[in-house]
């Protein structure tokens, strides 16, 4: 698959993730001072929804992309989870601003400095959250997320009043193709190779890819454009790259033997595979990035 490295839009959701995004629930993050506002967030939450600049995060890999599965625990003016990817107990600090409308929320580091901002409501059992980078965007003023607006747009449900435990995630890709009373199936290696083995069509910043992924190992990418062509316009399919790949350890990994981008030739890439259906698969990219592509044949 032809990789592409996101601009400055598509690092918003790993800067706020990776900082302490986890923490963007933290919209906990109340000065101790600030009474009654303060004991409303205290709690466990767990994000049920999330858009980035007009990209819905599916629910079923929204564990997998938040630090600790997207659940932390809200106490005073600080959120506490758990990164799962290192085991490390993190700590976020934050305050809100209640005679904004709507009301604001900021995320600061140990220095004060502010790392994100936006706006939060209370919705029954559910808060939801309108962020952006201050850098990136001005303070969201409705709870919206649209293509292009630099917003993050999450919903948080409570969860108890104790801490829920972030459930371990398995090895391998879902299987969503079947429903079964013990919910999704992992597939191992091969079953994954084998599901993963035809034409799938996905949509990057560069438009429209077909991937092409062989049972001898090989693939082939190509792109849709459309040119002008005998005064009318004409989707051709552009080639693109070809290489081998295989299944390790839930992910494709590529490998690149020719392209029409000499820096990628020689390079090796992978993918982290998450779930699968008989018509559609979501992935994650190299630069951490979701996708989903769409079987062709």
């Amino acid at each position: 698959m032809n990789q592409n490295v996101h601009g400055r839009d598509s690092k918003m959701l790993r800067r706020l993730m990776l900082l302490g995004v986890a923490g963007l629930v933290l919209v906990a993050g109340v000065a101790s001072a600030q009474g009654a506002e303060t004991d409303r967030f205290k709690g466990d939450w767990k994000v049920v929804e999330l858009v980035e600049d007009g990209k819905t995060i599916p629910e079923e890999v929204i564990s997998e992309w938040l630090p600790s599965g997207g659940r932390f625990t809200i106490s005073d003016n600080a959120i506490e989870f758990t990164d799962h990817t290192t085991g490390k107990k993190q700590v976020k600090l934050f305050s809100v601003d209640e005679t904004q409308s709507p009301k604001g929320i900021d995320f600061q580091t140990r220095d004060k400095e502010r790392e994100t901002w936006g706006i939060y409501r209370f919705d029954g059992d559910q808060i939801v959250l309108c962020l952006a980078h201050p850098e990136d965007s001005e303070r969201p003023t409705t709870f919206s997320a649209k293509a292009g607006s630099k917003h993050m747009l999450m919903t948080l449900e409570r969860t108890s009043g104790k801490k829920v435990a972030a459930k371990p995630t398995p090895a391998g890709p879902k299987s969503t193709s079947a429903a079964s009373p013990e919910g999704p199936r992992y597939l191992t290696d091969a079953e994954a190779t084998k599901a993963v083995t035809g034409t799938w069509r996905l949509t990057d910043a560069m438009g429209v890819l077909i991937a092409t992924l062989r049972p001898d190992g090989t693939f082939s990418n190509v792109r849709e454009v459309t040119e002008l062509r005998l005064f009318q316009k004409t989707l051709v399919q552009t080639p693109v790259s070809t290489g081998t790949w295989t299944v390790k350890n839930g992910q494709i990994l590529f490998h690149v033997l020719s392209t029409t981008q000499i820096d990628r030739l020689n390079h090796k890439y992978a993918f982290t595979l998450r779930s699968f259906s008989d018509t559609d698969m979501i992935y994650v990219d190299p630069f951490g990035q979701i996708g989903r592509a769409i079987r062709v044949k």
